[in-house]
């Protein structure tokens, strides 16, 4: 089951990834000599928004599931979560910027900053809330387990959309004009403000996501700053900077795919505690598919890497290494991933609304130790 039905999702994802890495390894040496404190804000960005959307997608579905919506784009709640989702996303940034501006304290940068993470963020924001609706209606209304497909389609979609829209803020911040597209991007933000308040049944689920997004938001700190300490040896190693958004999301796919189809199943009832054997059973299926996805974070961007610059470094053994720390590192989100979300069920927090940007957020800052890993042992050896 999870090889027919994850794999094509993950392919899918991985066309997105691949088109988001291409921008960040074409431009990276941009962000590293002019936009520094971007490269702090940049994971934060990329993760924090699939994670908000990811719940999301699993809120609704559940909501399906148990009958409590509808399936149907009026529905209230649909629409209520999708405005509220569009301002939750851009929560975050705003921490994110104020971290950046103690480690760079420069008032001038921090507002150009300001202007390309915000606008950015609810550009992204408000496609997100549109395709995420669409993904998990449309897989509901076909009998597809939108907790199988949405959590990775829409991480994926948020990467996409993430690193293009931040390299055509800054060149509009150059010509200087973005700043009436900020402008506009405030007043859609304020309108899902009004718009998400008014329901104030969901009050609880705002006030739950928006501390937990806003928490992850300082482990995403790290993340940032991991990427931009190490930025040079990222760049150096050439192909890295190409794999990185594939890396990065791939960990946070897999997590969220196991964290939203454990929450449904609790729901249901369907497990109870630490189920392990039933947990086994599942990760196993899905850890078949990682020699699949292998290729997509390591050929591929090394591929365009070379149509890029024109060299890089090949060495049959350290790729035999990143292939098989690759599965192991995978194996043991998987596992994270359960025990996250029955551990936040037992807790009596939804694991719809904590589990996926948790685990998401974990993801990112594992991959991204992974990824510097690997960038250091392709120019050191």
């Amino acid at each position: 089951m999870a090889l027919r039905l994850i794999v094509p999702v993950l392919y899918l994802c991985l066309i997105f990834d691949v088109f988001a890495g291409f921008f960040l390894g074409a431009h990276f040496s941009k962000f590293v000599e002019n936009y520094p404190y971007l490269l702090i804000v940049l994971p934060g960005l990329m993760g924090l928004r699939g994670n908000v959307f990811g719940a999301m997608a699993s809120r609704l579905s559940t909501a399906f599931y148990l009958g409590s919506s509808e399936a149907d784009f009026r529905d209230r709640y649909v629409i209520t979560n999708s405005f509220f989702s569009v301002w939750l996303a851009t929560m975050p940034v705003l921490i994110l910027l104020l971290i950046a501006l103690a480690k760079y304290p420069d008032v001038s940068s921090i507002l150009t900053a300001t202007q390309i993470a915000v606008s950015s963020s609810v550009i992204s924001a408000v496609v997100l809330s549109a395709c995420t609706t669409a993904v998990v209606i449309v897989a509901f209304r076909k009998s597809i387990d939108p907790d199988s497909i949405s959590g990775p389609l829409i991480t994926s979609i948020a990467d996409l959309i993430t690193i293009p829209s931040i390299i055509f803020l800054i060149v509009l911040f150059e010509v200087q004009v973005s700043w009436i597209l900020a402008l506009l991007m405030f007043f859609v933000l304020v309108i899902s403000v009004i718009f998400s308040v008014r329901e104030k049944r969901n009050w609880s689920i705002y006030k739950e996501s928006l501390a937990i997004v806003c928490s992850l938001a300082l482990i995403q700190s790290i993340t940032g700053n991991l990427l931009e300490e190490f930025s040079e040896i990222v760049y150096l190693s050439f192909f890295v900077g190409f794999a990185y958004p594939s890396i990065i999301d791939q960990f946070g796919n897999y997590g969220s795919i196991v964290v939203a189809r454990t929450s449904t199943k609790l729901h249901l009832g369907e497990i109870e505690g630490f189920d392990l054997k039933k947990a086994i059973k599942d990760i196993k299926y899905i850890l078949l598919t990682t020699p699949l996805v292998f290729p997509f974070i390591s050929i591929v961007p090394l591929v365009l890497a070379y149509l890029y610059f024109g060299f890089v470094y090949v060495n049959a053994v350290l790729f035999a290494i990143f292939f098989f720390s690759f599965i192991i590192v995978v194996f043991l989100l998987l596992l994270l991933s359960f025990w996250i979300a029955v551990l936040l069920h037992m807790v009596k927090i939804d694991p719809d609304n904590g589990g996926i940007p948790l685990i998401t957020t974990i993801a990112d800052v594992i991959g991204t130790i992974y990824a510097v890993a690997i960038a250091w042992l392709f120019i050191t050896f």
